[in-house]
């Protein structure tokens, strides 16, 4: 009798909640009507895509640059600039109606005046590339919201003032470029706790100030490129934690001291750019620990004493350039060690002695200068056309 009496309340229990769940798959089906719906509206009011079918309901398949989950809600969205030049219709978008957009891929599209707010709400955001514009004025702070992102690309624009400390909030970041503006002031130090960084790229810009030491707390980067800019510290010893660096480049600063022997520590190196600053002092002999190099330009800095033997152990090297120094002594008979160079410049220095025979194993050098150093004694004839 009792599995009589209850079987009725268990039958009325199952149907209320399977009236439930029909409830809730409608409303989010509501859900999704609506988000498609004020999707589509963006695009049809931001004029992008006026060329092209105004039916919203086809811009996952026929729209350039339109990417959509199964549902149909977009999540990228990247126009090749030759299909869809954006331009001045960039203020006309209202990404805040993107939820689900996880990229955003607008470099080349001329855009010009200042980034969207909307921009620094979109929950799901990951990728986010507007480079090689025309984007102006300061570097909204909001953007430290995006707690996602993966990378950051806005090189080749016009932004002014300091960059925003709250960049440091982007603790996923692996990629983080703002090469090519008009940044100023120092490197906020949050950013050197983003420690999934692999490439941080701020070359060419008026930054000052010094070369954090913190820097060598980003133990993923591959790439650290700070060229072009007004520091003017030494270089931090700490850099020499960074044992993942395939590029170095702090050229065209105002950096003064020695070259740090940690340096040497960087075994995966093979672009180390340190040209055009104050930099004084002999090459350290650790430099010769880095195998894999195939870019060293230490040219125009004020380095002294002679070239470290150890250089020739540089067997990749295709290009050494030291000159416009204050370098003395003779140079290295191991050098010879290089024969893949094609480049070697160690003019305007004050090198003497002679020319090491051991230089015409350079087989496949095109580009030799030795002028302005006190060099003598006879020229060997492989090198007579050389422009010594």
């Amino acid at each position: 009798m009792a599995s009589i009496d209850y079987e009725p309340k268990l039958l009325a229990i199952l149907s209320i909640s399977f009236f439930l769940s029909c409830i809730f798959v409608s409303v989010a089906a509501l859900d999704d009507s609506a988000l498609l719906a004020s999707e589509g509206k963006a695009l049809l009011e931001s004029g992008w895509w006026s060329q092209y079918s105004n039916v919203t309901s086809h811009c996952c398949q026929y729209w350039p640059g339109i990417f959509c989950n199964k549902a149909g809600s977009i999540t990228e969205i990247s126009p090749p600039p030759e299909l869809v030049k954006v331009g001045n219709k960039f203020a006309k978008m209202n990404f805040s109606c993107f939820s689900n957009l996880a990229r955003l891929h607008l470099p080349n599209h001329e855009l010009s005046g200042s980034i969207q707010p909307q921009i620094s709400i979109l929950p799901q955001l990951i990728y986010l590339n507007l480079s090689s514009n025309n984007l102006a004025g300061e570097f909204p702070s909001s953007l430290g919201n995006l707690s996602r992102l993966v990378e950051l690309d806005f090189s080749y624009n016009d932004f002014i003032n300091s960059i925003p400390p709250e960049l440091g909030n982007l603790k996923n970041l692996v990629t983080l470029n703002l090469s090519h503006n008009n940044f100023s002031g120092p490197i906020p130090s949050a950013l050197c706790h983003l420690e999934n960084l692999t490439h941080l790229q701020m070359d060419h810009n008026s930054l000052t100030g010094e070369l954090p030491s913190s820097l060598g707390n980003l133990s993923r980067l591959v790439e650290l490129d700070f060229s072009s800019n007004n520091f003017t510290n030494s270089i931090p010893p700490e850099l020499g934690n960074l044992k993942n660096l395939v590029t170095l480049s702090f050229s065209e600063n105002n950096i003064y001291g020695s070259i740090p022997l940690e340096i040497g520590n960087l075994t995966n190196l093979e672009d180390l750019d340190l040209f055009f600053n104050f930099l004084g002092g002999s090459i350290p002999s650790t430099l010769g620990l880095l195998s894999n190099l195939i870019v060293l330009d230490l040219f125009g800095n004020q380095i002294t004493g002679s070239i470290p033997f150890s250089l020739g152990n540089l067997t990749s090297l295709p290009r050494l350039d030291l000159s416009h120094n204050q370098i003395t002594g003779s140079i290295p008979f191991s050098l010879g060690n290089l024969t893949t160079l094609t480049t070697l410049d160690l003019s305007d220095n004050q090198i003497n002695g002679y020319i090491p025979l051991e230089i015409q194993n350079f087989t496949n050098l095109k580009e030799l200068y030795l002028s302005s150093n006190g060099i003598s004694g006879s020229i060997p004839s492989t090198l007579a056309f050389y422009p010594i």
